[in-house]
C-alpha cells in the first residue's frame, strides 16, 4: 500500500469514528467582494485599501480619505516631500489608475511637478479636473 492509499484509508477511518468533520466549504460568488482601492489621508499621511463603493472617511483622523487609484504607491509617512509631491498631483487633477500605455513617468521631486504639468498638460493620468483648495503648502 503507498503513502497515499495509507492516508486514505487513516482519513476515512477517522471520518467514520466522527473525528473527522468534512463540510462543504463557504464561499461567497467572486462578484459578492468588494474591490478594494489604495486611498490617502494627505492629513495623516497613510494610505488605506478601502472599497470603491462609497466615500470614506480616515480611520486615523476623520477627515476626508482620497481615492487614489489602483497603482498608487504610497510614499513612507515621514517622507513629507513626497506627501506633498503627491497631494499636488492629486488636486492637479492625476490619479494613479495605469493600466499600461506609453506615457511619460510622473515627477520624482516635489518641485519638478509645475515643469512637469507645463510640459505635459494632457498626460494620460491627468483624468480628473484640478482642486485647487487641496494644493499643499510647499514650504
Amino acid at each position: 500500500m503507498t503513502s497515499r492509499e495509507e492516508k486514505q484509508r487513516r482519513m476515512e477511518i477517522r471520518r467514520d469514528i466522527g473525528n473527522r468533520e468534512v463540510g462543504v466549504p463557504q464561499s461567497l460568488p467572486l462578484s459578492s467582494y468588494p474591490y478594494l482601492g489604495a486611498h490617502a489621508c494627505f492629513n495623516c499621511q497613510k494610505s488605506f485599501k478601502l472599497s470603491y463603493e462609497k466615500d470614506h472617511l480616515c480611520p486615523e483622523c476623520g477627515d476626508k480619505i482620497y481615492l487614489m487609484g489602483r497603482s498608487f504607491k504610497a510614499p513612507k509617512r515621514e517622507n513629507r516631500e513626497q506627501w506633498k509631491k503627491v497631494q499636488k498631483l492629486y488636486a492637479l487633477g492625476f490619479r494613479f489608475h495605469s493600466y499600461g500605455g506609453e506615457y511619460p513617468p510622473l515627477p520624482e521631486r516635489l518641485r519638478e511637478v509645475n515643469q512637469f504639468v507645463e510640459q505635459h498638460p494632457d498626460h494620460e493620468l491627468r483624468i480628473a479636473e484640478p482642486d485647487p483648495s487641496l494644493l499643499p503648502n510647499e514650504r
